[in-house]
C-alpha cells in the first residue's frame, strides 16, 4: 500500500476527519522530534528541533482528540509470526 505525505498539516486535518485507520509514530532523530501520522492513505511528518514546540504541542492535543492509535513498532508481514 502506498501512503501519499504531505507536508500541509490543515490538509491533513481534513483528510483524517473521515478515516477509518489514524495511526501516529515519535521517532528521535539526530535532528530533533520526528512526528508521522498516518490517516488512511495519507500521511503527515515533520521534525522539530525542540520537543517544547508549541507546534507540535498543538499536534499531540490533535491526535488525543481525534483518536490516533500509537505504533510503537512496525514488522514486515511475513517475519510477524516468526
Amino acid at each position: 500500500m502506498t501512503v501519499y505525505v504531505i507536508d500541509d498539516f490543515e490538509y491533513f486535518k481534513e483528510c483524517s476527519r473521515n478515516a477509518r485507520l489514524k495511526m501516529w509514530q515519535r521517532v528521535m532523530t539526530a535532528d530533533g522530534v520526528e512526528l508521522r501520522m498516518r490517516a488512511g492513505s495519507v500521511g503527515f511528518k515533520k521534525v522539530f528541533k525542540d520537543s517544547d514546540d508549541p507546534e507540535l504541542k498543538r499536534i499531540m492535543d490533535f491526535i488525543e482528540i481525534e483518536g490516533f492509535v500509537k505504533i510503537v513498532e512496525s514488522v514486515k508481514d511475513d517475519s510477524f509470526f516468526e
